[in-house]
């Protein structure tokens, strides 16, 4: 076998192992070992240990290092960053700092000397947690910065402001250095691959607290983590961005520039070919220790919400790094034992080249950041669209977040002035907003609005659609005349408010479903005991106390104060808080009496219970996807959902909830026929099971539910007319060499569909103009069902919005369902295609999953239609 590795290691190596030979270093800044009393890579580092030692650097050695928490994550941990600089940069570095903003803005007047200028590099690091090379080499790397002296870094400091993120991702990094740390043999780490070191239990460290990837949130910004990482890009707006990552244990080491055809179309060519131009440095760094690498294969620059990807449109030189992983301390693998402080060491090696090509390339990064504005200003006049233009969808809230997000990625968004009819819809000044093409992000605005469906290459790394008023199901279109519109507002969005019409009453209050945070207002009349019931018939009218009429469509949500007068304050309180807090309209009744449709006191109003949610997790369940469902209930809806494991579910009392989530993954191998028995006995004594994904296929197979899935289309490139026997026509052979390229091309990786939705079923409660956008990310076809009344979600005849899905993929998609529900007893199944929580962004998918855990009760038997019980 070959060996291209380290020998083995009975402790971590001295600083020497990783550091450039022959530099002095200042005694007065600690070195990673004597501060933690053991080298690095002896054990994995915890983030309270990176913040420990990067303050005692700072403190040491405060002429050149800056210490900041830039944020914190959702377990309140510090997000670090070290500013490293030449002690006169250091006293005047906000000086500095507008300087290098003023080279990007296009209305400054006067050139600004390249010469003189300092070049600015972001070294981020372990953004996935169980990726450990990364956040061990940063402290190597900021102990050299700090301590080295001579004049080789000397001129660095004075050429270079360098900003380190310690650690992007430290909840996860924290969970992975738990793990490594408390599985090593003290004597010697096993190396065997079986070891439980390199197996770690779900969900693994990869992911940040909700277990979502951080590094698919540069663009739509759910997470803290990465809401104070675009603020850091958007203050200094660096020349070269690093994002130091591992990948799996048979590989080498990779450095970008990635495929050469998957890149972002709105990348500039000068960005690519400085991307190339800085590998070169990598190779020598590589090269010169005896390290085996690759480029241009595997990884793209597609996708702009990851880390290298999100640089490049701005200018900015984003470079992704992956390490072949040890899993842990040591671990055998097809290139021969690999080692973690090896690991380590290539990743310092690879910042150290990645500032010395930002030295070597200072005027080319310069030049490129004060050129990028005028050449995204000229690729703006090209285009045809003008402007895009987005209304609230009468929901405020979700066009609010939209708007926030936008402002947070510096986009300027402006009040619509006058009506606007296009594509089917007409936006109203008050409750639509403008995006004219011509301004600085019109390269991320266009990726943000873009519906694309034509690529140069067909296969991708990651998703290929992320139109964001799709997954915020918000109305839009392209404009190809700006229209007219208000001033850039200088402030952030305000969180809208709601308004009580018709005062406070001690008869009812009503409100409508089609609130993104109504399930939230919802929710806190549930907790606070209070009698609250959903409307299940045709829409109504009702007269406010006021006289103000009001139309409430199905799910509308009435209070009836009289039937509870003790509660009365207490609901007043909660009815303020409502309008103040999830922006949604109240209105105050003195009446039953509606002038049309069924009065207040109807059956038609059906008691709704507080949902008790059940989130299976645990081994074989897709953590991102179970995640982004419960990042929804604790962050947005205020409900703590019980994470329950898949292996304590035969054993739990079901009768404690009344919702139970099994989210995509495979549970043939971990639930019981018992437990499926006893699932199906809870559903008709009163409970929704709603299911997504792979647990759809799962729950047909176990019959737990009458739903049947069927495989995508076979592409007719697979699919010939080859006659049966030993023959096969020529035409049916395909290259070996060509089969990874040509199966990924059956894939659908993340592309956006349209819904077709009956706003009259309860999981359509609140779907105003019946459609909705979601995301698919694989080739499962859900079959409608049996009665014409159980499939209130199916995709349209031509379902491709945005994205790629091969032409027979979409054949076989058209008319499928996107969700059924299948009645049983006293309880329903609700059986979900796609992921409706996508990523944490997908807000108009929110509303399909609210709604099977608020309204799941509502789902009942047609009486005489051919539905049955949801098991046959």
């Amino acid at each position: 076998m070959l060996c291209l590795l380290l020998p083995v290691l009975r402790g971590g190596p001295a600083p020497g192992y990783y550091l450039p030979a022959g530099t002095a270093y200042d005694p007065k800044v600690p070195t990673p070992g004597q501060f933690f009393g053991w080298e690095v890579g002896e054990w994995h580092l915890h983030s309270e240990q990176v913040g420990a030692y990067l303050q005692a650097v700072a403190a040491a050695a405060p002429e050149r290092v800056k210490f900041e928490i830039m944020g914190r994550t959702h377990e309140r941990k510090p997000l670090i960053l070290l500013t490293i600089t030449a002690p006169e940069h250091l006293r005047n570095l906000e000086k500095i700092r507008h300087a290098h903003l003023a080279l990007s803005d296009p209305a400054q007047s006067a050139p600004a000397d390249l010469k003189s200028m300092p070049v600015v590099v972001d070294l981020g690091y372990s953004i996935h947690g169980n990726e450990p090379s990364g956040v061990n080499a940063m402290v190597l790397v900021a102990y050299h910065l700090a301590a080295a002296r001579g004049p080789a870094i000397e001129t660095m400091l004075r050429q270079a402001v360098i900003l380190i993120e310690a650690q992007r991702n430290p909840d996860g990094g924290d969970r992975a250095a738990q793990w490594f740390n408390q599985h090593r043999s003290l004597s010697a780490p096993s190396a065997d691959p079986a070891d439980r070191e390199h197996n770690e239990a779900w969900p693994r460290g990869r992911f940040n607290h909700y277990w979502f990837d951080p590094n698919r949130d540069w663009l739509p910004l759910v997470h803290p983590e990465a809401q104070a990482r675009a603020e850091l890009f958007h203050r200094w707006r660096p020349n070269l961005l690093t994002d130091h990552h591992e990948m799996g244990s048979n590989h080498t080491y990779f450095f970008q520039p990635g495929a050469p055809d998957r890149n972002n179309p709105s990348s500039p060519e000068r960005v690519i070919e400085l991307t190339h131009r800085v590998a070169a440095f990598h190779q020598k760094a590589l090269d010169g220790r005896g390290v085996f690498y690759f480029s241009e294969q595997n990884f793209d620059d597609f996708y702009p919400g990851k880390g290298s990807t999100y640089p490049d449109l701005h200018g900015t030189i984003g470079i992704l790094f992956e390490q072949a992983s040890s899993r842990g301390h040591a671990q055998e693998t097809h290139n021969g034992r690999l080692d973690f402080p090896f690991t380590i060491r290539n990743q310092v090696l690879t910042s150290f080249s990645s500032l010395e090509a930002a030295l070597a390339l200072r005027p080319e990064l310069l030049a490129l950041q004060r050129d990028f504005a005028r050449t995204t200003a000229e690729l703006a006049a090209q285009s045809k669209v003008r402007a895009y233009v987005f209304g609230d969808d009468g929901d405020p809230a979700r066009a609010w977040a939209l708007r926030d997000l936008l402002a947070r990625h510096r986009i300027e968004v402006r009040p619509l002035k006058a009506d606007v009819t296009a594509g089917g819809h007409t936006f109203r000044p008050g409750a639509a907003w403008t995006v004219l093409v011509d301004q600085p992000q019109y390269r991320l605005l266009n990726e943000m609005f873009i519906q694309r469906t034509e690529f140069k290459d067909n296969v991708f790394y990651d998703v290929s659609a992320w139109t964001l008023p799709l997954a915020y199901n918000l109305p839009f279109a392209a404009l190809e005349r700006a229209p007219e519109a208000g001033d850039v507002p200088s402030a952030a969005p305000a969180f809208p408010t709601g308004t009580l019409v018709g005062g406070h009453s001690t008869y009812a209050y009503l409100f409508n479903w089609d609130g993104y945070y109504a399930p939230r207002a919802l929710l806190r009349l549930q907790q606070a005991g209070i009698a609250v019931k959903g409307l299940t018939g045709d829409p109504i009218e009702l007269v406010a106390a006021d006289g103000t009429r009001a139309k409430l469509a199905p799910g509308a949500v009435l209070v009836p104060v009289g039937m509870q007068p003790d509660q009365a304050g207490t609901i007043r309180d909660i009815i303020d808080r409502i309008v103040r807090e999830d922006a949604v309209t109240v209105y105050g009744c003195a009446t039953g009496l509606t002038p049309a449709g069924v009065d207040l006191g109807s059956s038609s109003f059906v008691p709704l219970a507080m949902p008790k949610v059940a989130l299976i997790t645990g081994q074989g369940v897709e953590p991102q996807e179970i995640g982004a469902a419960w990042h929804l209930l604790d962050q947005r809806v205020g409900l703590t959902p019980t994470l329950l494991d898949v292996a304590q579910l035969g054993g739990a009392d079901l009768g404690r909830y009344n919702v139970i989530v099994f989210g995509n993954g495979a549970y043939a191998d971990t639930v019981s026929d018992a437990t499926v028995t006893a699932l199906k006995s809870w559903v008709r004594q009163g409970g929704t099971l709603v299911l997504a994904g792979k647990a759809v296929q799962w729950a047909a197979k176990k019959e737990l539910a009458g739903l049947e899935i069927k495989p995508a289309e076979t592409p007719p490139a697979a699919a010939g007319a080859a006659p049966a026997g030993p023959a096969k026509a020529e035409s049916d052979r395909q290259p070996y060499g060509s089969a990874a390229e040509r199966e990924a091309l059956k894939r659908v990786a993340g592309a956006i569909l349209e819904v077709s939705v009956d706003p009259t079923h309860p999981l359509g409660y609140g779907f105003t103009r019946g459609r909705l956008a979601l995301c698919r990310t694989h080739t499962l076809i859900l079959q409608r069902a049996k009665s014409p009344y159980e499939t209130p979600a199916v995709y349209t005849a031509t379902p491709l919005l945005s994205g790629y899905v091969s032409a027979a993929n979409q054949r076989a998609l058209a008319h499928s369902a996107a969700a059924v529900a299948l009645p049983s007893g006293k309880g329903a199944v609700v059986a979900l295609a796609d992921d409706p929580n996508f990523r944490g962004f997908w807000y108009g998918g929110n509303r399909l999953f609210c709604n099977a855990l608020f309204y799941g009760r509502a789902i009942t038997a047609i009486s005489g239609g051919e539905g049955g019980d949801a098991a046959h």
